[in-house]
């Protein structure tokens, strides 16, 4: 692919949702100068904008009892769109993933209905397509919500790279340390 015929995307931006728009509407051109059909262009901005829409949120939020407000903090967005594949990484700040509730879901054997809670259980889980890694460990992820399964539905994979700082210990932790690193790949379907 000729580096010419690419178009990168790279800027942070104040958690907002008003920025929401603005990329979108930058993306969904930037497909259609690289000649993206209309029907792959929504599937790859629908992912996008629940993409950027999660990052911003969980940036939004509040932070946790005890810990002190960060005045401003960023999200990061950047794509690569070629004639071949589209690519694009989200980084936020926020608390990320709710593993707790995700690891809630574990089928209880004391339960009345175990047996259609391990269907659910291995039916939820993408590991093909979906990997997810705290501090740089991989582990599975089951129970997903509406908005990942949407983007897993568009998207080749799915990388979440979830950062706790309070787990790291390291001279280069920094209270924007913590967050979430989001990336979504996709080949071209439609030609």
């Amino acid at each position: 692919m000729d580096k010419k015929k690419e178009t990168t995307f790279l800027d942070s931006f104040k958690a907002s949702t008003a920025i929401v728009p603005e990329v979108i509407d930058r993306l969904y051109q930037d497909l259609q100068t690289a000649g993206y059909p209309r029907e792959e262009i929504d599937e790859i901005v629908l992912s996008m904008d629940e993409s950027i829409t999660n990052a911003v949120q969980v940036t939004m939020a509040d932070p946790p009892p005890g810990e002190r407000a960060v005045r401003t903090r960023n999200i990061t967005i950047r794509y690569t769109i070629n004639e071949n594949e589209f690519d694009a990484t989200i980084i936020d700040h926020g608390s990320g993933l709710d593993f707790n509730k995700i690891f809630g879901t574990l089928p209880n054997n004391n339960s009345a209905n175990y047996f259609d809670q391990i269907v659910s259980y291995a039916t939820d889980t993408e590991k093909s397509r979906l990997t997810v890694k705290i501090n740089g460990k991989e582990i599975p992820l089951r129970g997903i919500g509406a908005g990942l399964k949407i983007i897993l539905t568009f998207m080749d994979t799915v990388t979440i790279e979830y950062i706790d700082k309070k787990k790291i210990l390291s001279a280069s932790v920094s209270d924007y340390t913590d967050g979430t690193i989001f990336n979504i790949k996709r080949k071209r379907r439609y030609h």
